[in-house]
């Protein structure tokens, strides 16, 4: 098996083009279209159908796609490890993050981790739990920070911070003239909140069906100060993280609403559940965390 092969389609399939492809490599056009030929020959099937206009990964393709990610994403942990093996805490730590704990929680971790371990290179992604946790079982990252449950096979979490939901309205609403307020009255409001996959779009989910709050409709938007700002702008309310209100200056917004109870969750760690994928610089992070935040001795 050739492995430059497999890498120059993993970047032709991510680039959806064989010319972005061989930018991003350094390599010519046709030393791409080379590699991905011979990697056709090896698994004797097509693999990208060769549209004039379109560039389409066949079945087969996204198969090998998925596979390649897979493999290369071990190749380089078996490179940290035998860095590991040499006791020298080199490489790099590939950390994915829910955008919550990626934008107001992971900074300052980063900042105690790197201090301790100057010579590992820290690589972050920021996307939402569903592809945080999707891209550990692909072995694209190396642990994730997240929000929300993980049920996905393979991988195992551990929460290390409690964090409150709260309810946010905008100043001049309606609701906030209410001496009391009705149930009737909480029904068809507009509500803001995060895409689909996201930790804090689950808890809101979770939250309006338990309490048969019925939306008039909901706005999505995409991170947590969108939604924020689209609460000072006063488009609806939203069930969003206490911790995200503070690091936006958005305290004033907070409401406790009659009929809703404060709802808290919990940020974890997510990591393979196979001990043996866990490099030692995952277990120094791990315990850097902990370190900091000692949630799982109480």
């Amino acid at each position: 098996m050739d492995l430059e092969a497999m890498k120059t389609f993993v970047a032709a399939v991510d680039q959806q083009s064989f010319t972005k492809a061989s930018k991003m490599l350094n390599l010519s056009q046709p030393t791409v279209s080379f590699h991905i030929k011979n990697l056709e020959r090896y698994f004797e099937a097509d693999l990208i159908d060769r549209s004039p206009k379109r560039f389409i990964v066949t079945q087969t393709g996204e198969l090998v796609y998925q596979r390649s990610r897979q493999i290369l994403g071990l190749i380089d942990k078996t490179k940290a490890e035998v860095l590991e093996f040499h006791k020298q805490l080199r490489g790099k730590l590939h950390i994915g993050a829910s955008y919550t704990v990626g934008e107001y929680i992971l900074p300052s971790v980063l900042k105690e981790f790197d201090e301790h371990y100057p010579a590992i290179d820290l690589e972050v992604k920021i996307a939402n739990t569903e592809r945080i946790n999707r891209a550990i079982q692909l072995h694209e990252l190396d642990i994730g920070l997240v929000e929300g449950q993980v049920n996905h096979q393979g991988l195992k979490s551990e929460p290390f911070l409690e964090d409150e939901m709260v309810v946010i309205v905008p100043g001049d609403h309606p609701i906030r003239e209410k001496a009391s307020i009705t149930f009737q009255q909480l029904q068809d409001q507009t509500w803001i909140t995060r895409e689909g996959g996201s930790g804090t779009r689950a808890v809101m989910d979770s939250m309006l069906e338990s309490y048969n709050i019925r939306p008039k409709k909901l706005i999505t938007i995409g991170s947590n100060h969108g939604v924020v700002q689209g609460v000072k702008e006063g488009l609806g309310l939203s069930l969003i993280s206490k911790t995200v209100v503070e690091h936006t200056a958005a305290e004033q917004l907070i409401m406790k609403l009659p009929y809703i109870k404060t709802t808290s969750r919990y940020f974890s760690l997510v990591t393979h559940a196979n001990e043996e994928e866990i490099s030692k610089n995952v277990q120094l992070f791990v315990g850097k965390v902990k370190d900091l935040y000692r949630l799982s001795e109480k």
